[in-house]
C-alpha cells in the first residue's frame, strides 16, 4: 500500500470534515417539539459526532435518513461517521448516496475519493476527482486526492504532471512543490530535482518546519553533514524548543567529531530535561571520547536502573573505573548492577573477569556461578564457568561444568575441544576423545587450538605421525602459543627429530616464561624434556 495511503478509517474521516476538538460542544438535549424538527434532529447527529458518540449519532441520522432521504448532507455526514467506526465498505455506500442525491457536493465527492485510495480501489478515485476539477479547477484537495490515486498505482509521472497542473492554477502552493520533491525523492531517487522542488516549497513558505526536516534527511542519506547541520539548525530557530532537532544537531556535531559542540548541545537539553536518560547516556559517551572520564563517569552513574541504557552505562562506568585502577569501585559498580538487573549476564561476566583479574579466582567462579545459577540457559556463562574452574586448578569441576554447556548445546565447540583435550592430557577414554575434538574441528576447522588439541590426541594414541600434521598447522595458525609449540616439540622428539623439537622446545620455554601469568608447572615440563633431550 502506497505511504500516502490514509492508514486508518478515523484518518479517512478526520482528513476531510475535521476530528472533534477539544472542548468541543458537548451533544444538546432537546425538548419538545425540537425532538420532532429534522433541523434539530440533524443538530444532535452532528454534536453528537463531535463529542465522540459516533454510534448514537449515526443511529440518529439513520432515522433522520429514513424520514428524509433525499438531504445529500445527512448521508455525507453518516458516511463520516461510518468511516469513524472502521466501516469502509459502509461509508463508500452513504458518500455515493449523497453524490447521486447532489451530483454537484464537491465535499461529497472527495470525500469518496478518499474511501476509495483508502481501499484501494485507485482508478474508482481518479475518475471521481477528475470530474471534481473539471467543475471545480482551482480545488487544492482534489489535485492532492488525483496525486495519491496515481501514487496507489504506481503511475509516479503522472503523479507529478497532476501537482505540476495544481502550480498553474496556483503558483503559490507550497503543498505542491512538497508532493513534487517527496516523489522524487521517495520513489524516482532523484534527489536533485527533490532538493530542487523542496526549495521551490520553501521560498512560498521559508518557516515550513516539514519541508525542511525532508531537505535535512536528503543531506543526511548524501553524508553532508554541514548541510544537514545547517537545515536543522533553521528547524530550531523556527522551533527552540523541538528537543528532536536539538538532539539531530548534537548527533550531527558527534559525527562530525566535533565532540566539544555535541556536549554543548546536550548539556542544553539536559537541562530542559534533566531525567533524560538518553540524553545522560549520550554525555557520558561524548565526555568518554574527549577523555573527559570524570564528567563520563558522572553521567553514567546518573542512568537510573530503568532505563534502556542502563546496562551499557553501567559497563562504561565499570569499564573507566578499571582503566583508572580503581578496580574495586568497579567491582562494586556491577555488583550493585548484578542487584538491580540479576537478568543481564554481561554484568556477571565482567565481575567474573575483574575479579580473575585482581587474582581472586574463587570469587570470580562464585559470581559467575551465581549468574549461571540465575540464568540456566545461558551458554556463555556456562563456559566461562568451566574455564575459571580450570585455572583454579579444578579439572574436575571445569569438565562438569563444560559438559553442562554441552547439554546446552551440543555443538559447542569450545566445550567440545575442552573435555576431549583434557582426555588426552590425562590419557583417558582417547577414542571419545578423538570423537569430540573431530567435533569441535568440523566446527572450527581454522582454530589453532583446536588444532592443537586433535595432534595431541593422535600423540597420546601412539599416532605421533598424523599428530605431526595437525601439530605444524595448529604452530602456523597460533604461532608463539607455548603449549602447542611444547606439543610439536614433545611429538618431533618422539619422531627421533631431535634438532628441530629442541627449536620449537626453546621457542615455548621463552614464550611461557613472557606471558603475563606463568604457568610454572607448564615451564617445568618444557624445560624437563630439553634437559632429557639434551642428556643432562
Amino acid at each position: 500500500m502506497s505511504s500516502f495511503r490514509i492508514i486508518t478509517a478515523l484518518a479517512v474521516a478526520c482528513a476531510l470534515a475535521g476530528c472533534a476538538a477539544k472542548g468541543a460542544p458537548k451533544a444538546v438535549k432537546l425538548e419538545g417539539s425540537a425532538k420532532r424538527d429534522p433541523y434539530y434532529r440533524f443538530v444532535r447527529a452532528d454534536l453528537l459526532s463531535m463529542d465522540g458518540e459516533t454510534k448514537k449519532s449515526t443511529a440518529e441520522l439513520k432515522k433522520l435518513i429514513e424520514d428524509e432521504p433525499g438531504v445529500a448532507y445527512h448521508h455525507y455526514i453518516l458516511a463520516q461517521n461510518y468511516a469513524l467506526e472502521g466501516r469502509l465498505p459502509a461509508a463508500t455506500a452513504a458518500s455515493l448516496d449523497a453524490v447521486e442525491i447532489d451530483p454537484d457536493f464537491i465535499r461529497a465527492k472527495i470525500f469518496l475519493a478518499k474511501l476509495y485510495i483508502a481501499r484501494e480501489m485507485d482508478p474508482e478515485a481518479e475518475a471521481v476527482i477528475k470530474g471534481v476539477i473539471r467543475k471545480d479547477p482551482a480545488n487544492e484537495d482534489a489535485y492532492i486526492q488525483l496525486t495519491r490515486a496515481y501514487l496507489g498505482m504506481r503511475d509516479y509521472r503522472a503523479a507529478i504532471a497532476t501537482m505540476r497542473r495544481l502550480l498553474r492554477v496556483n503558483p503559490d502552493s507550497a503543498i505542491a512543490y512538497y508532493y513534487i520533491g517527496s516523489i522524487y525523492e521517495q520513489y524516482l531517487k532523484r534527489s536533485d530535482r527533490a532538493l530542487a522542488a523542496f526549495r521551490s516549497a520553501l521560498e512560498i513558505e521559508p518557516n515550513n518546519v516539514t519541508v525542511h526536516h525532508a531537505v535535512a534527511e536528503i543531506y543526511l542519506a548524501k553524508k553532508q553533514l554541514r548541510k544537514a547541520l545547517a537545515r536543522y539548525e533553521e528547524i530550531a530557530r523556527i522551533e527552540p524548543d523541538d528537543i528532536s532537532t536539538q538532539l539531530r544537531i548534537a548527533l550531527i556535531h558527534y559525527e562530525l567529531k566535533e565532540y566539544d559542540d555535541a556536549i554543548r548541545v546536550f548539556e542544553s537539553i539536559l537541562l530542559q530535561n534533566p531525567d533524560a536518560d538518553k540524553i545522560l547516556f549520550y554525555l557520558g559517551m561524548l565526555n568518554e571520547s574527549v577523555d573527559k572520564n570524570e564528567q563520563a563517569m558522572v553521567r553514567f552513574a546518573q542512568v537510573p536502573p530503568k532505563s534502556t541504557y542502563y546496562k551499557d552505562a553501567r559497563i562504561h562506568l565499570a569499564s573507566l573505573l578499571r582503566d583508572e585502577g580503581r578496580k574495586d569501585e568497579a567491582l562494586a559498580v556491577l555488583m550493585e548492577a548484578i542487584g538491580q538487573k540479576p537478568e543481564t549476564p554481561e554484568f556477571y561476566e565482567l565481575a567474573g573477569a575483574l575479579l580473575e583479574e585482581m587474582g581472586d579466582y574463587p570469587g570470580a567462579a562464585e559470581v559467575v556461578s551465581r549468574g549461571r545459577d540465575e540464568l540456566p540457559d545461558n551458554e556463555r556463562l556456562a563456559f566461562l564457568l568451566g574455564i575459571l574452574y580450570e585455572r583454579m586448578g579444578d579439572r574436575a569441576k571445569a569438565a562438569d561444568a563444560m559438559r553442562y554447556v554441552l547439554k546446552l548445546n551440543p555443538q559447542n565447540a569450545g566445550a567440545l575441544n575442552y573435555i576431549g583435550y583434557t582426555y588426552a592430557e590425562r590419557g583417558v577414554k582417547l577414542d571419545e576423545a578423538l570423537k569430540l575434538v573431530e567435533q569441535a574441528m568440523v566446527l572450527r576447522p581454522d582454530d589453532g587450538y583446536v588444532t592443537d588439541s586433535l595432534g595431541w590426541v593422535y600423540f597420546r594414541r601412539g599416532e605421533s605421525e598424523k599428530a605431526l600434521v595437525y601439530l605444524e598447522k595448529a604452530v602456523s595458525l597460533a604461532p608463539g602459543e607455548p603449549t602447542i609449540m611444547y606439543h610439536l616439540g614433545a611429538v618431533l622428539h618422539n619422531l627421533g627429530r631431535d634438532e628441530e623439537a629442541l627449536k620449537y622446545l626453546r621457542r615455548s620455554l621463552d614464550a611461557g616464561l613472557q606471558k603475563e601469568r606463568v604457568d610454572e608447572a607448564e615451564i617445568e615440563r618444557v624445560r624437563a624434556l630439553i634437559e632429557d633431550i639434551e642428556g643432562v
